[in-house]
């Protein structure tokens, strides 16, 4: 299946889209979706570069307007996703949130901003502790109250892959099943407030201007407590659960994050723990690949350990 370019689709996509419960995902995406990048180029005088990026589920094409300078097109068979995600940019619109030039809702497809040259937060050279105060900074301008919630995911519909994980010893312990649902269900019990978060708020989703200003991308659209923005950060960069200073490090973020945002740090910590296993929850459901598993696993068990010394 190619585009209007002659490029193919990234075979990823075409693999997980067609595999899908045909239930799930809006149906006659993938034949159409290369007519839908084609209208959406002409209308713009779009060039797409010549290398389409691999993903799963979105189809992400990179390319410069002739009217509105360096875009990305992206289109995705996960309509009401994609419907979040779009509402969320706009009404958190602003120096820092990429910009939404065109939404073209019956066919799931919108014309961004494109951030030049989009630097990711991991990729630059400064301390952990810069790179989490800077985004605890920058993610807090994002929160927002919220006038119409029905248009968001609500955080326990989000979180629901934990609420009804069904036992699994093979693929999770129960125990950790069991504290994190306790947990979250605490958690949510207690809140006091909700805002438009970002919902998977992590070092790739913030990139940098040429003016060195940052500029968050991608958000979930969730709609809940400000600490459960926190869970994604602390499962983050890839590979940072296996560090062998991780809980020193986990104890600086959340120390960071807690004095940034006005949050109790037992909480973050909480949310963080919910957040690992809710993302476990996720994977295990999906089948994805096993490091990532893993790398989950480490994180909660990381986590719960910090929370068992903490109490």
């Amino acid at each position: 299946m190619l585009l209007h370019t002659g490029q193919p689709l990234p075979q990823q996509l075409v693999e997980t889209i067609s595999g899908w419960d045909p239930h799930q995902v809006t149906p006659g995406w993938l034949d159409e979706v290369p007519t839908t990048i084609a209208d959406l180029c002409t209308k713009w005088k779009i060039e797409i570069d010549h290398v389409v990026p691999d993903t799963y589920v979105t189809l992400v094409a990179l390319g410069h307007s002739a009217e509105l300078g360096p875009v990305v097109v992206k289109s995705s068979a996960l309509a009401d996703e994609f419907l979040t995600e779009a509402t969320a940019l706009n009404l958190a619109a602003g120096e820092n949130v990429a910009r939404v030039y065109d939404l073209d809702v019956e066919r799931s497809a919108m014309v961004l901003e494109r951030i030049v040259p989009g630097i990711q937060l991991r990729d630059v050279a400064i301390s952990d502790d810069d790179a989490t105060r800077l985004a605890a900074e920058t993610v807090a301008t994002f929160w927002r109250e919220v006038p119409d919630p029905a248009s968001f995911h609500p955080l326990r519909r989000w979180m629901r892959a934990l609420f009804d994980w069904s036992p699994r010893p093979d693929l999770i312990d129960p125990d950790l099943i069991q504290q994190a649902q306790d947990l979250a269900a605490a958690l949510l019990a207690r809140s006091t407030q909700s805002r438009l978060l970002h919902g998977d708020f992590q070092h790739h989703n913030l990139l940098q201007r040429a003016s060195g200003a940052w500029v968050i991308i991608d958000p979930k659209g969730v709609y809940g407590d400000p600490g459960f923005e926190f869970a994604a950060w602390m499962y983050n960069p890839e590979g940072v659960t296996a560090r062998t200073d991780y809980r020193e490090l986990a104890f600086r973020r959340v120390a960071i994050c807690s004095e940034v945002w006005g949050i109790d740090r037992q909480a973050l910590l909480e949310w963080a723990f919910v957040g690992a296993v809710l993302s476990m929850c996720w994977w295990n459901s999906e089948s994805g690949p096993a490091d990532l598993a893993t790398h989950f696993a480490l994180g909660a068990r990381q986590l719960q350990r910090l929370l068992q010394q903490a109490t």
